[in-house]
């Protein structure tokens, strides 16, 4: 009798496994492939933003890609130590926002040369607001504040620092929007990482000039990220807008804190689509899925001001290679070949493993690809 009953749950056990390993439509590789192939379709046919590029210059190649996938382009100004640099790429960028309203919008920078000198915030906001009037959707701040420029007292001069007080003020004021490129990655103040023959493997040890690691005299991680977050907090009209994840690409759940915190705050990638790819994909579907309305693409590509064929075709390389990874990995479930973390913080054709794309629903990626841009930056459609 006890036989009899084992044998029967045996069975009964086995027909329950077998119904529920039958393959479904979503398990099926021809229905999931045709499924996938279906979705990348939807979203070249929909129009999509890049809110972080930096044309320098423009180019065929640009406005081919742009034609191919509905795109548009955001060039971003970047400030730097010379003021006439950042002046020519707001003429370059308003000279394009103006014959090519359809392919590019813009945002300024704040130069930074002279900000100890009397009268300098009220000269940055005449510039800030001559720009506006040029089409600007906005105003960049870059990680040289918080980790290089230094104050007349030798303080590393930080967001939340009175000087900007007005300039924010009149940002929001004028219903334009911040994006803020605060610090680095936090590997940045993480130890470098070099070949036995002292060849280095990753962008601090190439670029030893951002890496922080054993420097505790310049500004930790946590520093710059409070000096921003006080800003957030303390205007709460201004929309801020994180480039670059917010530096905070290493952990979902660092972005989501700041997320709930401050209803003012959203992000861009930036180019980061990798420090997704590293965490659960669960965990990063479920990101998208509740901040759905406050994460923006972003690529952080672009052109030069003068460039040679070459150059031409391998930037163009660039652009269309690290957009069909990132389109495939937001758009599919396909196992997307990548490389290794520790050889390389990049992509490598002879990839070591292979990452599953994270297949959002076509209504987030409207939000993602387009309305989020138009919600975040007025103006930049």
């Amino acid at each position: 009798m006890m036989k009899n009953k084992f044998t029967t749950l045996l069975l009964f056990s086995v027909s329950v496994f077998s119904c529920n390993t039958q393959t479904t439509n979503s398990e099926n590789p021809a229905v999931q492939s045709s499924e996938n192939t279906s979705k990348l379709e939807y979203l070249k046919s929909i129009k999509k933003i890049d809110v972080h590029m930096h044309i320098r210059s423009d180019q065929q190649y640009l406005t081919d890609f742009m034609d191919e996938w509905n795109f548009k382009f955001n060039t971003v100004c970047i400030p730097s130590s010379n003021p006439k640099t950042l002046q020519a790429q707001i003429d370059t960028a308003i000279s394009l926002y103006q014959t090519k309203p359809r392919y590019y919008a813009w945002i300024t920078g704040v130069d930074m040369t002279n900000f100890t000198e009397p009268g300098w915030t009220e000269a940055a906001i005449a510039k800030l607001k001559v720009d506006f009037g040029q089409g600007a959707v906005g105003v960049k701040v870059v990680k040289s504040v918080g980790m290089s420029i230094k104050k007349p007292n030798g303080e590393y001069l930080q967001l939340d620092d009175p000087i900007f007080t007005p300039i924010f003020e009149f940002i929001a004021q004028e219903g334009k929007t911040l994006l803020v490129h605060a610090g680095e990655p936090i590997h940045a103040w993480m130890p470098t990482y070099f070949t036995k023959e002292g060849v280095g493997r990753n962008y601090w040890a190439t670029h030893p000039d951002y890496s922080f690691w054993d420097k505790p005299e310049l500004p930790s991680y946590s520093d710059i990220m409070a000096a921003r977050d006080h800003v957030i907090e303390r205007h709460p009209n201004l929309r801020f807008v994180g480039a670059h994840l917010g530096s905070m690409e290493f952990d979902v759940d660092e972005i989501i804190t700041r997320l709930e915190r401050y209803p003012n705050f959203a992000v861009e990638l930036g180019g980061r689509t990798r420090y997704f790819m590293w965490q659960a994909r669960g965990k990063v579907i479920d990101f998208f899925t509740r901040y759905q309305d406050r994460i923006m693409y972003g690529t952080d590509k672009g052109s030069g001001t003068t460039m040679t064929a070459e150059e031409k075709e391998s930037t163009s390389n660039g652009i269309r290679y690290r957009n069909d990874l990132f389109l495939k990995y937001y758009t599919t479930s396909d196992d997307i070949p990548w490389g290794n973390v520790i050889a390389s913080d990049r992509p490598r054709p002879n990839s070591t493993y292979t990452v599953k794309g994270i297949d959002l629903p076509k209504e987030i990626l409207d939000k993602f690809f387009y309305k989020n841009a138009v919600k975040w930056f007025p103006g930049i459609d």
